[in-house]
């Protein structure tokens, strides 16, 4: 081989390195963007499951609320239950501590 051919070829070569070695670091850095990409993804997903999961509480709070009908009688009796278990509980707490 002639030291001409050689010596081209050792050029091409180490162009064909260069660019491999600009693809490289080129591919590093997107790699690294695409990571803080996911993990900005992630948290926003754990974000939206966290207000999903209190969109979910409000809504079965706002069924119960719908449900109970409006009228004087019926809410002074529900008041009346709900203040009859919590004297249950009281009792109850106080059974056990004893």
């Amino acid at each position: 081989m002639q030291p001409m051919e050689l010596n081209d070829k050792l050029q091409n070569l180490s162009r064909k390195v260069e660019i491999l070695r600009e693809r490289h670091v080129a591919l590093g850095k997107e790699n690294s963007e695409l990571k803080r990409t996911v993990e900005r993804q992630e948290l926003e997903i754990a974000k939206l499951e966290k207000e999903l999961k209190q969109l979910r509480i409000d809504n079965e709070f706002l069924k119960v609320a719908h449900s109970v009908p409006r009228d004087r009688d019926t809410i002074a009796r529900y008041k009346q239950q709900v203040a009859k278990m919590v004297r249950d509980i009281d009792r109850c707490i106080k059974q056990l501590n004893a």
